[in-house]
């Protein structure tokens, strides 16, 4: 496998070197054909349950390291004509590298017996293949969203790869602020997720719940004290966790009771403080149209997180902030026109979201 490995390296190093001279059309097909052909058993190996755990190590490197070489293959100057051989990884092979992190990766040490020194060795292979799948999201060989489920570990594994996800976090953001924030809040939702399938509701006062609130925590202060910087990252981090909160808004269990997820909007506080003043207003409004009305009659523990971010977004506003104060602060923001994302899902009611 490593041989084929190299063999591939070497080729397209010497197609690169011999452009306008020995480099022909028939060559860089050639090698293409089998670059897919590679890829493909490598895929397979990783998806084979009999197969040894050092091949599968290898055929993750190799993949890795070879989307980083071929991802964006002939964008180079003077290289046009080698732009065959860029390689996209579909989302199968998304899925499986992402599965080989998960399983190998962020894993607890339970073996008792093995010394020191190995413990050390097997870390640095970890780190190793964390930093591989970690450079794929920095150079946008994978979409940003793919760390969101390496990021979810960031206070979990804060001593061994801390230093990894927090430098991935900040070169995504500087890829693009706003579907960061959306990997952010995405890797919140997973935890959030994990946890309602862990116990049969949600304890606001369990060790699990405030380990998402940390986790938040972190998230929040990595966007720095610039809010202008950021404004519209934050403000999409807080659409998408309003829309988590209160869908579905009707709780099948208690018809009369708090929306299921509706405990996520105490997660969602921690970031309260990166919205800037007139946009919390227009959030305000955004979250009284979706929980129809805002406040709720009940004054029930359930309903407690709503009304704890309804505090933390009309804190400072006085009158001003309240439901109706609101809606008018929509009205004037939307004459501004929202920039663009790359991959962002239009939303019927975004015209009420935007800043």
């Amino acid at each position: 496998l490593l041989g084929c490995y190299f063999g591939l390296l070497w080729d397209k190093n010497s197609l690169a070197d011999n452009l306008g001279g020995s480099t022909t059309h028939d060559s860089i097909t050639d090698l293409k054909e089998r670059l897919a052909k590679f890829m493909q058993v490598s895929k397979e190996i990783m998806g084979l349950e009999g197969a040894g755990a050092q091949l599968k190590e290898e055929a993750f490197i190799s993949i890795c390291d070879l989307l980083i070489v071929f991802g964006h293959c002939g964008e180079a100057n003077g290289q046009t004509p080698l732009k065959p051989l860029a390689f996209k990884p579909d989302e199968g092979m998304g899925v499986l590298l992402n599965i080989f992190i998960q399983d190998h990766v962020f894993i607890e040490d339970e073996d008792e017996d093995i010394d020191d020194h190995q413990k050390i060795e097997e870390l640095h292979k970890r780190r190793n293949f964390l930093a591989c799948y970690c450079k794929l999201v920095v150079y946008n060989v994978l979409p940003t969203k793919s760390a969101a489920d390496v990021l979810k570990h960031y206070v979990t594994f804060y001593n061994d790869y801390g230093d990894i996800i927090k430098a991935t976090l900040g070169k995504a953001r500087e890829n693009n602020k706003t579907n960061c924030a959306k990997t952010m809040i995405q890797s919140l939702i997973y935890k959030f997720n994990e946890l309602q399938q862990e116990v049969a509701g949600i304890d606001r006062g369990s060790e699990d719940f405030h380990a998402i609130k940390e986790l938040a925590k972190r998230f929040a202060l990595s966007f720095g004290l610039d809010a202008l910087k950021n404004r519209d990252a934050v403000a999409s981090l807080h659409r998408e966790g309003i829309l988590v909160a209160v869908n579905p808004l009707e709780n099948p269990e208690d018809p009369a009771g708090a929306p299921p997820n509706l405990a996520f909007l105490e997660i969602l506080t921690e970031f309260t403080g990166k919205l800037l003043k007139q946009d919390k207003k227009v959030v305000l409004g955004y979250l009284d149209k979706r929980v129809a009305g805002g406040v709720p009659n009940s004054r029930g523990d359930d309903w407690a997180p709503l009304n704890m971010y309804r505090n933390s977004l009309v804190h400072g506003e006085g009158d001003e902030g309240r439901s109706g104060a609101g809606h008018q602060a929509k009205r004037q923001y939307n004459r501004k026109r929202r920039r663009s994302g790359s991959d962002e899902d239009d939303d019927p009611d975004d015209e009420d979201f935007r800043m």
